[in-house]
């Protein structure tokens, strides 16, 4: 049994989580101890807007991401799986950390219901241990839009465009948070009545954006 970790109330953590993904925020997440995303064999994108980023990296370390224009850069993780600037058990660089890490929350797993399988057991525990607070009507409902997001978006990716749904769970969750609010209100059984209608609106709201990234 997971010791249970606070992950604020649902409303609030949703609406920072939003913004941060906008590029208004910063991304504060209570990580304590917890050092799984920096040490799960993860690729992090880095983006041309990642300048201070870019210039805190040894440029060895970085490789121009495929199928991305020139400026985007991935970088790779050592023989242990860890992050290059992941040094003395912490971040090196994190005041300057690019923009893909500022937006990583795994409470958004956390939030999805989505059963985990395709993580590290250290961030599966992480993800298994938040709980979020539901001090009013509004939490649930919007807690209610973000999984059947999940649920419609995980049941219905042979609708979408081709390569248009992650395959990955926290890539899943992070789409169904940037959607959520067309689903509030909804049930399971509503939405399946104009599919179509629903899969079109999450494309357009998604458009601009690279949710793989995520």
């Amino acid at each position: 049994m997971n010791k249970k970790i606070s992950a604020g109330e649902f409303s609030v953590w949703l609406e920072e989580f939003t913004q941060t993904m906008r590029g208004l925020g910063e991304g504060s997440v209570p990580c304590g101890e917890c050092v799984g995303c920096c040490t799960s064999s993860k690729f992090i994108h880095i983006r041309p807007t990642d300048r201070k980023a870019v210039d805190s990296i040894p440029k060895e370390l970085m490789f121009q991401a495929p199928g991305l224009p020139d400026g985007h850069y991935l970088l790779g993780y050592d023989e242990k799986g860890y992050c290059p600037m992941f040094k003395k058990n912490k971040c090196s660089i994190y005041d300057s950390r690019p923009e893909t890490c500022r937006q990583y929350d795994c409470r958004a797993l956390a939030a999805s219901g989505l059963k985990i399988d395709d993580e590290t057991k250290e961030i599966t525990d992480r993800v298994n241990s938040w709980e979020f607070g539901y001090s009013s009507v509004h939490d649930s409902e919007l807690s209610n839009a973000v999984k059947l997001a999940v649920k419609f978006i995980s049941e219905n990716r042979n609708i979408f465009p081709d390569g248009f749904v992650p395959l990955l769970k926290g890539q899943i969750a992070v789409m169904a948070v940037r959607v959520h609010h067309i689903f509030i209100g909804h049930t399971m059984d509503s939405v399946r009545e104009d599919t179509n209608s629903f899969a079109s609106e999450i494309v357009v709201k998604c458009s601009a954006v690279n949710l793989n990234d995520a």
